[in-house]
């Protein structure tokens, strides 16, 4: 007899009687992988390509061109403040953030999030992407919905400092007038 029909029948009768009594049967390697549920299909290779459909969220086509800022944000001593972007599903950019005049890091607070605007129902909702305490971040950032991108910043320190955001992507300057 095959040795893997004796192991699934050896397996299958250990179920039947630890099931009749009472008892859950421990999952073997085998009955493990079977009940594992299956990862994405590997298509077939033709001519040495395996060829994968687009999923969503890898490319999303835009109506304008992207654009570049580079910002400088001045944060007075012992005051907080918002820069915002605004952005829509799918619009992404790519940014450094990094903070000018900093002695003490602990002193900034950095917090990089996103909202949409407020329901009917008075509800929005809200995500936060990063939160630093001054170090420099370089980063990549899809907007998981239409609203209000950007950073809070606040400046626990004696001293003004000047936060530098570097700028690349789809979005519009909420500190600019519409175009």
């Amino acid at each position: 007899m095959n040795a893997n029909l004796v192991r699934v029948a050896f397996a299958g009768a250990a179920a039947l009687a630890l099931s009749a009594c009472g008892q859950e049967p421990a999952k073997t390697a085998d009955a493990a992988a079977a009940a594992a549920p299956a990862g994405p299909a590997i298509p077939e290779a033709v001519n040495g390509w395996r060829e994968y459909p687009l999923r969503d969220g890898i490319i999303a086509i835009q109506p304008a061109r992207w654009r570049s800022d580079t910002i400088d944000v001045p944060v007075p001593s012992k005051s907080e403040l918002e820069y915002k972007l605004a952005m829509k599903k799918g619009q992404g950019i790519v940014y450094t953030i990094t903070y000018e005049d900093l002695e003490h890091p602990g002193m900034m607070v950095s917090e990089f999030h996103g909202h949409t605007e407020k329901g009917a129902d008075g509800n929005g909702d809200l995500m936060f992407y990063s939160k630093t305490g001054g170090a420099t971040e370089n980063g990549v950032f899809n907007a998981p919905w239409d609203g209000i991108h950007g950073w809070y910043l606040k400046n626990d320190s004696d001293k003004d400092m000047v936060v530098k955001l570097e700028l690349a992507g789809f979005y519009e300057r909420t500190d600019e007038a519409p175009k």
